[in-house]
């Protein structure tokens, strides 16, 4: 009986221990699945957390380029992002001067830029080359001809986001007060141009006066110049300029030179769903600015037409000289600086 009891007494001890060792294995189970738990939602917090990033414009806030890229990219962009990623204006040419905007998104200054390329060709050198594409953007993809510009600018401390303004047709016109009948007018007219029409120009046997953009209507309104090629017919109705003109050559050349770059660094750190979000919104926005494009065109036109300004052409054959002149030249230009780069984007870029 002794040793029965003692038996007993002995079970009972030792399903208690196991009782109690059990209950503290289980609370430190509990602990390390809640500790789990937290660092797991902590990390879904850190995940969530919002990027906000700042894009300036080449052009001001209320020019229509800039509300077109603000609207049908940013915007598209920030709603899909759901609040994990939000890119805010920060502003135009009066906040960063054109010719310094390549340098300020390279550097961090602000995070996107969208900017011409003529003025950021000392960044990344040759990208003067892309107005002289013959393709649509979807055709640049699918050459290749997206990756090789989107590895030319991470050389050099940029992300290539995409064209800015791209155009079903030629994208630039000439603006004249004097009134090019021949080919041999072009001797005696005196042309301002912003950076990518000068070897054009040169070449078309005119003399040459550097010009901004924003220069384009005092030039014209005093007569300082015979004409502007160079510059899309809805920013030269944007900048009121169509008050100051009397004829437009009614010929066009070249892409758009506006492109948006945004820093590597910050680029590099956006998680992939954002680096989707914002390739596909850049994809989608070039797809309805094209169609933009061309009714901004039409309302240009007429608004020109009805201000009383005469849009003509040349014969055939002069106007096939006048854009093949302007093509040749500007080809000639980037090779002479770039010679390597210049190859590679004719090569794409070219049918």
């Amino acid at each position: 009986q002794v040793f029965l009891k003692q038996w007993i007494l002995t079970q009972t001890t030792f399903r208690k221990e196991a009782v109690m060792k059990g209950l503290r294995l289980a609370v430190v189970f509990t602990c390390v699945v809640l500790a789990l738990g937290i660092m797991g939602i902590k990390a879904d917090v850190v995940q969530a957390e919002e990027v906000t990033l700042y894009w300036a414009s080449f052009l001001p806030k209320n020019h229509p380029e800039t509300k077109d890229v603000q609207k049908y990219y940013m915007d598209k962009v920030n709603e899909r992002a759901k609040g994990q990623l939000v890119i805010k204006y920060r502003g135009g040419p009066e906040v960063i001067a054109p010719p310094n905007l390549g340098t300020a998104v390279k550097n961090g200054v602000v995070d996107i830029g969208t900017i011409f390329v003529g003025v950021y060709e000392a960044i990344v050198p040759g990208v003067g080359g892309l107005m002289l594409t013959e393709l649509t953007p979807d055709e640049e993809r699918q050459t290749g001809a997206i990756d090789y510009i989107v590895k030319l600018h991470q050389k050099h401390g940029l992300m290539f986001l995409g064209r800015a303004a791209p155009t079903k047709d030629n994208f630039f016109y000439f603006f004249l007060n004097k009134k090019v009948e021949k080919l041999e007018d072009f001797k005696k007219m005196k042309l301002g141009t912003a950076t990518a029409l000068r070897a054009a120009a040169k070449a078309w046997g005119a003399s040459v006066t550097p010009l901004k953009l924003s220069q384009y209507y005092s030039a014209m309104e005093r007569n300082l110049v015979d004409g502007v090629p160079g510059c899309p017919i809805p920013t030269w109705v944007a900048f009121g300029a169509h008050e100051v003109t009397k004829y437009v050559l009614d010929h066009q050349f070249y892409q758009s030179t506006a492109v948006a770059i945004m820093n590597s660094g910050k680029w590099n750190k956006l998680p992939d769903n954002l680096k989707k979000i914002m390739n596909d919104a850049m994809v989608e926005f070039q797809k309805e600015k094209m169609v933009i494009g061309t009714k901004g065109v039409a309302w240009a036109r007429k608004k020109m037409m009805d201000s009383g300004v005469e849009f003509y052409k040349f014969p055939p054959k002069d106007a096939e000289w006048l854009v093949n002149t302007a093509n040749d030249a500007a080809w000639a230009y980037q090779n002479k600086r770039f010679p390597e780069v210049t190859k590679e984007l004719k090569k794409r870029l070219t049918k």
